[in-house]
């Protein structure tokens, strides 16, 4: 089936966070949130459609129609010969990470991150007592890298129990190469730490190839959890549904019993539905076309700034579709200014400075572009005739 990306959605008929009315200015392109603008591929609507068609909407039993569809994709799409009877249900990225932290930590423990970082996996860390430690990464022209003595410090601190390894990267885009991925699992055998992977953007590479960390070693596979949704491949992010994928058994059953603690097991019916036509091979045209469509869209961003805009940075992404932008070159002295500059402009964008707290963030924003081109076009000719105006 061929999809056609160039449509324009009415999103004001829906609940959208991101196009809430109550918020955006008249006319405001709101490129802040982390989802595409696309309609969801037509296997997904057919699903939830045959659902709602049911008179009642009742308990569900379980199936491992679940299991097999995120196993299966694991395997199709990312090269990991990953065993259905390791996947978990959860209710999306960030509480698969919780019930994970709770199981192999304790109140005052440290978990590790690196900054620039998605800020609920900081609220997250805090929100459960354990104290958030974290390692920047070293953003230059030649792109994104851990710093290693730092990583290693952190790693051997006996108070730190876990590492979230956001890869693809939000909000850099970097995608860890095969080298970094040993180098973690060296440092996680070295000092018995865990490593928690967020993988929700790994769908989206565009330079290299995703590698599901579990695949670098024994080790790894032995001594990881990976999380999964297909919300942002699909834009399905209001069912709520995804996976955990723990191979080690000792340690699923120990996460499995923080889940069962909160009945965290309990399924929604459109979500599951969704879910397993996403990933069960019924979308894998509609994954192929969208990351060409957003591969593009990064190229035309990035030809854009550079001759139009040449005060903003890109930051070059190896994957994702959100993107980190140096826009110290515009002169502004204080973030609030910055802000207002992109508000004025018409284009709503997310201040660097929730990414990080230490005031490495100033100057900079993340702005997504899974958008339609011409909207894309539109945001960016915004800010291209702002910037002529400060010129002046």
């Amino acid at each position: 089936m061929q999809y056609d990306f160039n449509r324009i959605l009415d999103r004001t008929r829906e609940r959208s966070k991101t196009w809430d009315f109550r918020t955006l200015r008249p006319g405001q392109l709101p490129m802040n949130g982390a989802e595409t603008h696309f309609a969801c591929p037509v296997p997904v609507r057919e699903a939830v459609q045959a659902v709602a068609e049911w008179e009642v909407y009742g308990y569900p039993y379980f199936t491992e129609d679940f299991s097999n569809a995120a196993a299966s994709w694991m395997q199709r799409r990312h090269g990991w010969d990953c065993n259905p009877r390791w996947v978990e249900f959860v209710s999306g990225i960030v509480p698969g990470i919780a019930f994970a932290v709770q199981a192999v930590s304790q109140p005052g423990d440290k978990i590790l991150i690196n900054t620039p970082a998605y800020d609920p996996f900081r609220s997250m860390v805090e929100a459960n007592d354990r104290v958030l430690t974290e390692s920047p990464l070293v953003i230059g022209e030649d792109g994104v890298f851990f710093d290693w003595e730092d990583m290693e410090r952190r790693f051997s601190d006996p108070l730190t129990k876990a590492f979230i390894l956001c890869d693809p990267h939000n909000p850099t885009g970097k995608n860890c190469t095969e080298a970094e991925l040993c180098r973690i699992s060296r440092l996680s055998e070295k000092y018995g730490v865990l490593v928690i992977v967020d993988e929700v953007h790994a769908d989206f590479v565009f330079y290299g190839r995703h590698i599901s960390y579990p695949t670098v070693s024994d080790w790894a596979r032995n001594n990881s959890v990976v999380v999964i949704n297909p919300s942002k491949t699909f834009n399905v992010a209001g069912f709520r549904t995804g996976a955990v994928i723990v191979p080690n058994e000792e340690l699923r059953a120990y996460i499995n019993k923080k889940i069962l603690a909160v009945k965290g097991i309990s399924r929604t019916i459109t979500g599951v539905a969704a879910f397993e036509a996403c990933y069960d091979g019924r979308c894998d045209d509609y994954a192929d076309q969208v990351c060409a469509y957003i591969y593009d869209n990064e190229q035309y961003l990035a030809a854009f700034l550079k001759e139009r805009i040449p005060e903003i940075r890109l930051i070059r992404p190896d994957a994702c579709f959100v993107c980190w932008l140096d826009c110290r070159g515009l002169g502004f002295t204080e973030q609030s200014q910055l802000m207002e500059f992109f508000t004025n402009a018409g284009v709503l964008v997310t201040s660097g400075e929730e990414f990080d707290r230490t005031g490495m963030g100033e100057g900079f924003v993340r702005m997504a572009y899974g958008f339609p081109r011409s909207q894309l076009k539109e945001a960016l000719e915004r800010l291209a005739a702002a910037a002529k105006e400060i010129r002046k």
